[in-house]
């Protein structure tokens, strides 16, 4: 019989063998399987694939096989952020000037110029797509609170005195909701967590880049790969995806994933 000590040694020998193959499992590798060229500045994908694509004062959309579908002009408006999640529509806001538009699947504007600050926000700094209803969440820097507004642009429910969350030098860069989440990216600190009522959870600390969702996953972008995180405990990564070089923003869906690069959105699935 082998004593004790020495078949402990061989115990933790194998489990690090076999974490160290269950993490070598787990990283993908992208296979790029189709691209569209342009000098965009922002992007967004539907859930029924359609690709919104920012080019200075144009949104194209495209579907299929670099397909153009539909285009628009926003002449004066330069959008700082585009999403497509809801998909009956899309949300396009210009932090600059703080306004937002609404537009249709056919690229319609659906209300006009939304000066958020006319309807009391001071400062936006960032919106997203709330499901809660037809709702939007708006970030507002100057009074540091999170606000949601329906269609009338009324006040639903808002989260005051985030001072002490958001003391980073750095403004936050990025807004998401999804299933039961809203998630706020914090450069160089790391992801605010909220429920979908606006409570604060917790801050996952990150240096991610950015940030995108999938499922039950938050994922974070660092300079060469993308973690998955669970967001059932948000603990360590579940799951590690190579990326390509260069990517600017991301976009997991569950056919397809997307990365926008100097020259254009690139296409393709992990293996």
């Amino acid at each position: 019989m082998l004593p004790l000590s020495l078949v402990n040694k061989i115990g933790l020998i194998l489990l690090l063998l076999l974490a160290g193959n269950l993490t070598w499992a787990q990283k993908s590798v992208f296979i790029p399987t189709d691209s569209i060229q342009g000098n965009f500045s922002q992007f967004s994908v539907d859930n029924f694939g359609r690709v919104y694509l920012c080019e200075n004062d144009i949104i194209s959309q495209h579907f299929g096989q670099n397909d153009t579908v539909y285009t628009t002009s926003l002449k004066s408006f330069r959008p700082t952020s585009i999403e497509s999640s809801k998909s009956f529509r899309t949300m396009v806001f210009d932090q600059d000037r703080s306004v937002l538009h609404f537009y249709d699947n056919t690229l319609t504007d659906i209300h006009g110029e939304i000066d958020l600050v006319s309807v009391g926000i001071q400062q936006p700094l960032l919106v997203c797509e709330s499901f809660a209803g037809n709702t939007f969440w708006v970030l507002d820097g100057g009074l540091m609170r999170l606000v949601k507004l329906n269609r009338e642009l009324e006040v639903v429910s808002q989260t005051e005195n985030l001072v002490s969350l958001f003391d980073n030098d750095v403004s936050p860069s990025q807004m998401i909701e999804h299933n039961d989440y809203l998630y706020i990216l914090i450069p160089n600190k790391g992801v605010a967590i909220f429920d979908v009522f606006g409570t604060f959870i917790k801050i996952y600390p990150t240096e991610a880049l950015n940030i995108g969702v999938l499922n039950n996953y938050l994922l974070l972008q660092g300079a060469s790969t993308i973690e998955a995180v669970s967001n059932d405990a948000f603990l360590m990564a579940d799951f590690t995806y190579q990326i390509p070089q260069n990517v600017i923003k991301f976009a997991f869906s569950n056919a397809k994933v997307y990365f926008l690069k100097k020259n254009g959105l690139v296409i393709g699935k992990f293996k």
